[in-house]
């Protein structure tokens, strides 16, 4: 309800950025109870109250952040509700969307049971947090990566959706689980592989495509897209694999070892890019170095050129080589060389959406350690465009993060409420 008068100084100031890169996982904020964390939050615009069934009650908020900068998903908690193991994680987005994770450790459940999925909608202040009904079935929505939110362009409802793929010696088989909002259910779609599913196949990131599509992405193969503008009940899933023709082995595809580290899948300009980073970290690494960064012979590292290739998927679903550079360009460049940037390959690739020719990468001094530098290269020159320093409270998780524009909508919401005043 409108109160009259001119906004004050806070309201006047708050610019979200156009898109942002989230990291999934959370940052917990403690406070002595709920009136603490909601006096925390006040004047926040990016709060919101989440009231869970369990009789739990917390906010979240977002530290936004522009490019190349991270930002950050924030659970403020009561300790006076208990739960100091409680866990929390931002699963996917799209558009004005979030899907996130809370798990309450000390809740009773049956093991393995997925955690409590909530939807918050940045809107106007408050933006409202919808807790999705539970599933019971164990083999859905208890890995992070698996599930992806979609907001159908047709249709004012989205849809929630996780994927199971079943390798057998015959083949491969899929189910979906999909939540319609507007039915306001989960049902088990059984689906038709049109495309044979490469062995080994597991998911590494969900996105959502083009308002119709979801896609599953194996960085190790390709991607798997499902167009929901159709009938929800009878889903055909199409495998595209990635360019490129690079096979890696068995003893790197099945103990993954950060497989979004030099690849990533996303949406730029409305278009699906692909973006790889020439290394020969899964090439060199065996089952034995578990946890391990392995080690490369001299020979190999000489013999790799080493390039930044961005793909993008055409209307007949084929990758064209949208841009490419050699990394000794960028190194030879005097902004980079003024800087005293290392000479090291740059890791966990994220594509502007606003410009495809832009990258924003993480740098590091040391292999998985060392200082740590976010970085914006210009692809189409091979120019260092910014450079961000990464603190140590802020150091980089090692999870690919979720480049999404739902920060536009604070924003417009944010000058929608300021004009009622």
């Amino acid at each position: 309800m409108a109160t009259g008068g001119a906004p004050k100084p806070e309201e006047e100031t708050v610019v979200f950025p156009d898109w942002v890169m989230l990291e999934r996982i959370f940052r917990k904020r403690s406070h002595d109870d709920l009136d603490a964390a909601g006096e925390a939050v006040n004047k926040n615009k990016t709060a919101a109250p989440v009231k869970i069934d369990s009789g739990h009650s917390c906010f979240v908020s977002f530290t936004l952040a522009a490019p190349p900068g991270s930002s950050y998903f924030n659970l403020h908690w009561p300790e006076r509700q208990g739960s100091e193991e409680l866990l929390a994680f931002v699963r996917a987005v799209d558009k004005n969307l979030v899907l996130f994770d809370i798990s309450i450790p000390d809740r009773i459940r049956y093991r393995d049971a997925p955690p409590d999925l909530f939807v918050y909608t940045a809107s106007a202040p408050p933006p409202p947090v919808q807790q999705l009904p539970r599933r019971s079935t164990k083999r859905f929505l208890a890995r992070q990566f698996t599930t992806g939110i979609l907001q159908l362009k047709a249709e004012h409802c989205y849809i929630v959706a996780d994927l199971d793929v079943h390798l057998k010696k015959e083949g491969a088989s899929a189910e979906l689980c999909v939540f319609n909002s507007g039915a306001n259910d989960w049902r088990i779609i059984t689906e038709v592989l049109a495309d044979k599913l490469p062995d080994l196949w597991f998911t590494d990131d969900v996105f959502a495509f083009d308002g119709r599509f979801l896609c599953w992405v194996d960085y190790f193969s390709g991607v798997v897209l499902c167009d929901f503008s159709k009938n929800v009940d009878s889903q055909v899933l199409h495998f595209v694999p990635f360019p490129g023709g690079i096979k890696y082995p068995d003893d790197a595809r099945f103990p993954r070892y950060f497989p979004g580290r030099f690849r990533s899948v996303s949406i730029s300009q409305g278009m699906m890019r692909y973006v790889h980073i020439d290394n020969d970290f899964h090439q060199t690494v065996h089952s034995g170095w578990r946890g391990i960064a392995p080690k490369r012979s001299k020979r190999r590292q000489k013999q790799l050129t080493h390039k930044i290739t961005i793909w993008t998927l055409n209307s007949k679903f084929e990758w064209e080589v949208h841009c490419e550079i050699n990394l000794d360009c960028l190194w030879a460049q005097p902004r980079y060389r003024g800087l005293s940037l290392p000479r090291r390959l740059p890791e966990f690739p994220v594509i502007s959406m606003d410009d495809p020719g832009v990258l924003c990468c993480l740098l590091r001094a040391k292999e998985f350690a060392g200082k740590e530098w976010m970085i914006m290269v210009d692809m189409n020159h091979a120019d260092l465009q910014s450079c961000t320093d990464v603190n140590v409270e802020d150091k980089f998780s090692n999870t690919t993060q979720l480049s999404t524009v739902f920060s536009k909508y604070l924003q417009k919401a944010n000058r929608d409420g300021m004009g009622q005043h």
